[in-house]
């Protein structure tokens, strides 16, 4: 009983943590100005279906913005990536996203997620970043790292950055700040504020006093200087917000800024212009949907139970006969079962769903009604798989 509570614990955290938006390929990320970093105009869609993302300027001027891309579609060799994008105009313009490549993972290790990039005291790109055995988070879940000279090819670095022995570490955010590498990590297991770690050279850091904040100032964000003698942390909440610092240990009030949205990336580009990048709202109808509204007609009621272990029940209703197609992935994209392929008569249905030969984590079921033409619905939810 204690390791499936634990499970759930960890299961629970990943969802309203790690992914504090649902299915972060229903929001686009955004991008918008502002001449005090509190007051941001000209808001933007920067990417489609993305989040987490970190903004930095490399030493050739240019920027670089990374994120968690999940392009469609689902399984596609670009879903839930980690992309690139460049500027050369101060944010203006930017490049096509272009999915990284991590070099040297350890072949038991999943894909690296929560990415945030740094410029090492050489001059190359550094990528921290969430990696570890299993795709939801445990304790194999650490911070690693990687170098690049181009920003999209690395080469994973020798050891962990951070690392806790009873609970996993997740979205980093690190800076350089008056030759002193800060790296938080937002606590987890119902905790709040943030890990706090301290290097000399941004590869080998000490545990230094946590982070208090409380639960409406999530430390699911990024860092930016300010100034020389004032070092600002945007993070997650009602409002996006920020905190201050003159050493990365002491921080002021918070400061909401007038943006709503999560994982909030801030860059000086001179002294009156601050560019933000963020996880926005969901999208009216969600990503997937090739319809312009969703009809009264279908519903996708729940499944239950969830979490599930092994078996559990999907519920949905057509009021009118179309082809409906009912299928289950796992977090990369592979389908894993197809529950339903079938014309069905209009009615309430419930679908029976035994996972009983997979691993416990987290998995997507997503239902699609369509006629002889179009696409009438389209869904995605998440649910958990506990043994």
């Amino acid at each position: 009983m204690k390791k499936v509570l634990l499970s759930l614990a960890i299961i629970l955290f990943y969802s309203s943590v790690l992914y504090p938006q649902n299915e972060p390929w229903k929001r686009p990320l955004k991008i918008c100005r502002s001449t005090d970093g509190i007051t941001f105009s000209d808001i933007r869609i920067f990417q489609d279906s993305s989040g987490v993302p970190d903004v930095i300027r490399l030493p050739d001027n240019r920027l670089i913005s990374i994120f968690q891309w999940f392009r469609q579609p689902v399984g596609s060799v670009t879903w839930d990536r980690v992309a690139v994008k460049f500027s050369s105009d101060s944010g203006n313009s930017w490049t096509e996203p272009v999915p990284i490549v991590v070099n040297g993972l350890p072949v038991n290790f999943t894909r690296p997620f929560d990415p945030a990039l740094a410029v090492t005291n050489e001059g190359r790109i550094r990528l921290f970043f969430s990696c570890g055995m299993n795709m939801i988070p445990d304790t194999s879940v650490n911070t690693y790292s990687a170098v690049s000279d181009d920003g999209i090819t690395y080469t994973l670095e020798n050891g962990i950055r951070f690392s806790l022995n009873d609970r996993p570490v997740l979205d980093p955010a690190v800076i350089k700040f008056n030759n002193l590498w800060h790296l938080v990590n937002p606590a987890s297991m119902g905790q709040t504020g943030a890990y706090h770690n301290i290097s000399g050279d941004g590869l080998n850091f000490t545990r230094a006093p946590d982070i208090v904040s409380n639960a409406s100032h999530s430390w699911i964000g990024n860092f930016m200087i300010n100034e020389n003698t004032e070092l600002r942390f945007y993070g997650s909440g009602q409002m996006i917000w920020y905190s201050s610092s003159p050493n990365g240990g002491e921080w002021s009030a918070y400061i909401n800024t007038n943006v709503q949205g999560g994982d909030p990336s801030v860059l000086r580009i001179s002294e009156s212009d601050y560019l933000m990048i963020y996880t926005g709202q969901p999208y009216t109808t969600g990503a997937e949907n090739n319809s312009s509204t969703i009809p009264d007609d279908f519903k996708l009621y729940q499944n239950y139970p969830n979490p599930f272990n092994p078996v559990t029940n999907v519920e949905f209703g057509i009021s009118k006969s179309g082809f409906v197609s009912l299928k289950v992935y796992d977090m990369p994209g592979k389908e894993v079962a197809t529950l339903v392929n079938e014309n069905l008569s209009p009615g309430k249905y419930t679908v029976k769903f035994g996972g009983g030969n997979l691993s416990s984590g987290v998995y997507f079921y997503r239902i699609e009604i369509s006629d002889d033409k179009n696409i009438l619905f389209n869904e995605s939810r998440k649910m958990f798989l506990i043994k």
